[in-house]
């Protein structure tokens, strides 16, 4: 387990958080203005990409659709994270909250030593 801190403009934040999170399995994902105040601090701890099978957010291939900032929809690797709770970290376009996020399975709950 590892986390990955990412500092970008509040209006990246869609099109980097996608990116970061089709190449790991994360765990729990926080948003945080940055001292800047066009800019957003991202905290995503993140394992390695695993099997994805038995995962509720795509069909267990590792592959989802997702929205692309014009508005279509694309086929991407699966972040194992559903679109509402992605709206609901900030993570997607137009989310005007910014809660964290947590994994509702055993790895949330896994000592990390």
């Amino acid at each position: 387990m590892f986390e990955i801190r990412i500092i970008c403009d509040t209006s990246d934040v869609p099109r980097v958080a996608q990116a970061v999170l089709g190449s790991v399995d994360a765990t729990s994902i926080r948003r945080y203005p940055a001292r800047d105040p066009a800019g957003t601090r991202l905290y995503i701890t993140a394992d390695h990409r695993g099997s994805h099978a038995g995962c509720t957010v795509c069909a267990q291939d590792g592959m989802a659709l997702w929205l692309r900032l014009d508005g279509s929809e694309q086929r991407r690797p699966c972040t194992g994270i559903g679109e509402e709770d992605m709206l609901a970290a900030g993570l997607l376009l137009g989310a005007r909250r910014s809660e964290p996020w947590t994994a509702n399975d055993d790895r949330s709950t896994e000592a990390p030593f």
